[in-house]
């Protein structure tokens, strides 16, 4: 994956499409019609190179990741968007100065907390929530 080298250049781009009202259509997502469980793995772990391969190529690539990055909630990003995980997407949006969310905690962000401070393991915190490992343990980092 060429990481963020892609948005060099792009980023007041990136600032406009994360802001605009506008919802763009999926009519140029290269991924269209792709099961979509390719780009969000239950494990959270990194899809395989041939679903993230798609992304390089894609004219609706930015549009994908300004869509995350303006809807999704910074404590619990997951899967891939334009080809850049959560990591990714938490450094783009420390360089674009993006706000974090003043919203607050989902339930189950809240339930991890509490089962966490009780002394539940995070495998067993995600079973009771249906959830990943991964999504438990940003639930976690977000009250540090």
């Amino acid at each position: 994956m060429d990481s963020l080298h892609f948005l060099v250049g792009r980023e007041e781009e990136l600032r406009d499409l994360i802001q605009s009202s506008q919802h763009r259509d999926s009519v140029r997502a290269a991924c269209r019609g792709v099961d979509v469980s390719l780009y969000h793995p239950e494990d959270g772990e990194r899809p395989a190179e041939g679903p993230l391969a798609v992304c390089v190529g894609c004219r609706g690539r930015l549009e994908c990741l300004a869509l995350a990055l303006r809807a999704e909630d910074p404590e619990a990003r997951h899967g891939w968007y334009g080809g850049f995980g959560p990591a990714e997407r938490d450094r783009i949006a420390a360089m674009l100065l993006l706000a974090k969310s003043a919203t607050p905690l989902p339930d189950r962000a809240r339930t991890a907390i509490r089962l966490g401070k009780g002394g539940w393991r995070i495998n067993d915190i995600a079973q009771v929530l249906g959830c990943s490992r991964r999504t438990v343990q940003r639930y976690l980092r977000s009250v540090r």
